[in-house]
């Protein structure tokens, strides 16, 4: 059973279908390999022309969030999740204000993250951290091998903050982490070095118990970072 979609607003027909088509695989409603309902089943559902609905699933095509299969119908990208990562990153690329957004919201959830995780970690929550910077130094040339140990990192912090909500928040917004952290290596050769800098500053206040030297160092780190990510997004505006 497929789960019960909701009515659609008439200003934006297909980007309300898409919203949630998208929603429904982001949140497993809908998983790889599943099939989307038929056209006329969609149509019900939204209350929508058939126009309206052709034009939202060649938009999660374009996207690599679906696929069709002649005579068979259309069907969850297999790496569906790599097609909404994209969707999320153009979203941001486009909008100058999500960024501000972005960088306001990061900065007041992680420095709060950081100065909990220096009062609470365990040795184990160090140990995860520091394997996280090495795995961010081995990967300086591998931009994905690299990209998934900074995320490491920031989600260790998380953890041994031992705050049950803010991690939940922070692993909500693994997406925007994820284009963060891309953007921002891709900004400048030199920014991966300073990154790892900063990780180390982070990590050392954590492991000595300092709360406002951890907060003042994420807070730092975010800065610096989110310094590099507006400027590259200014200059992906201009291209």
């Amino acid at each position: 059973m497929t789960p019960q979609l909701k009515p659609v607003p008439r200003t934006s027909l297909s980007d309300g279908i898409v919203d949630q088509i998208a929603e429904l695989i982001a949140r497993g409603g809908l998983k790889p390999g599943a099939r989307i309902p038929s056209e006329k089943e969609l149509c019900r559902q939204f209350h929508v022309g058939r126009t309206s609905v052709r034009e939202a699933l060649r938009s999660l095509a374009a996207l690599g969030v679906v696929e069709s299969h002649a005579g068979d119908g259309t069907f969850v990208a297999e790496n569906a999740g790599a097609g909404l990562e994209r969707s999320l990153r153009f979203a941001v690329l486009l909008d100058a204000r999500e960024v501000e957004d972005l960088v306001e919201a990061r900065v007041a959830l992680e420095t709060q993250l950081a100065g909990l995780a220096a009062r609470r970690r365990s040795d184990g929550d160090l140990v995860e951290m520091r394997e996280a910077i090495a795995g961010m130094r081995a990967g300086r040339e591998d931009g994905e091998a690299y990209l998934k140990s900074d995320l490491r990192f920031h989600l260790a912090i998380g953890r041994a903050a031992g705050n049950t909500i803010l991690l939940k928040m922070l692993e909500t917004t693994r997406g925007y982490l994820q284009t963060w952290i891309r953007e921002t290596l891709a900004s400048s050769k030199r920014r991966a070095g300073m990154s790892i800098t900063e990780h180390g500053r982070i990590l050392a206040a954590v492991a000595a118990g300092d709360a406002e030297g951890a907060a003042e160092a994420m807070r730092m780190h975010l800065v610096s970072s989110s310094g590099a990510l507006k400027r590259r997004m200014g200059a992906a505006g201009r291209g």
